[in-house]
């Protein structure tokens, strides 16, 4: 310390850093440089198990010409553990998930007035309904259908969109 203070300018040097960081002049500055040094490396790799694309497919179907029922059909990658609906709520929530018994690889899940997702759900005009698969590597996949619902109104009918 001895050495740094018979530098010619030490001490004001020092005095002009200290008044710098107690008034807070320039610490973005210090913390700036000081983060620059920073580096991380980050590696992505392919999960062997992943089963790819969500749903091949997964479209709405009309079913009979008074428009009391619609399906929706889907394809997957692979045999669900699970396959489940839920309806976005008016706040953009989802509702409680529905169990597809005995959902296979491809299949088409018939939906009407009396489906649990509809009933809970009748007093909307829209509903926006998604499909969730579980797969047996705990991997989820998700896709969206919005449906045009007329069951409020004690008619029954449900609308592919």
């Amino acid at each position: 310390m001895r050495r740094f203070q018979g530098l010619p300018g030490a001490s004001a040097a020092v005095g002009a850093f200290m008044l710098t960081v107690l008034l807070g002049f320039g610490g973005s500055a210090a913390s700036a440089l000081w983060q620059q040094s920073a580096t991380a490396t980050m590696t992505v790799t392919a999960a062997a198990n992943w089963p790819g694309s969500a749903f091949q497919q997964f479209a709405c179907a009309r079913v009979d010409n008074a428009d009391k029922a619609v399906a929706l059909n889907y394809v997957l990658p692979e045999v669900p553990v699970a396959l489940t609906l839920s309806a976005k709520r008016s706040d953009g929530t989802y509702g409680p998930p529905h169990t597809v018994a005995g959902a296979g690889a491809s299949g088409s899940i018939v939906l009407n007035e009396n489906s649990q997702v509809i009933a809970e759900n009748r007093a909307m005009s829209l509903l926006a309904v998604k499909a969730t698969a579980t797969y047996q590597n705990r991997t989820e996949a998700s896709a969206e259908i919005t449906l045009r619902l007329d069951v409020g109104t004690n008619n029954g009918k449900l609308y592919c969109v």
